[in-house]
């Protein structure tokens, strides 16, 4: 049986890169600071920048009520990511990526 790598959190205050190369998200929590929120995972633009365009491929949109934590774990082998990934948008949101790096 093939063994999985290790799954790394980071956790994201601000719009910005989680991780530069290529990664895999296994899972999220978006966590609400208050009010409702809302996030954009996408794949990096360049090593500080999260692209904001809706056609990469790669664009997950995530949004919390005010008071609650979005969870999901991304089935098998989660979602990848060939040049990085980062937040984008990121509204009222705590966003911890869960990387297999």
């Amino acid at each position: 049986m093939a063994m999985k790598s290790d799954v790394k959190p980071i956790v994201l205050t601000a719009d910005g890169p989680a991780f530069t190369g290529r990664t895999r998200v296994r899972a999220y929590a978006v966590q609400s600071t208050g009010a409702s929120g809302s996030a954009v995972i996408n794949t990096l633009v360049n090593s500080t920048q999260a692209s904001a365009s809706t056609t990469t491929g790669v664009y997950m949109t995530v949004q919390v009520g005010a008071g609650q934590t979005e969870t999901l774990n991304l089935p098998e082998d989660g979602v990848l990511y060939k040049d990085g990934v980062g937040v984008t948008s990121l509204s009222n949101v705590t966003v911890t990526l869960f990387l297999d790096k």
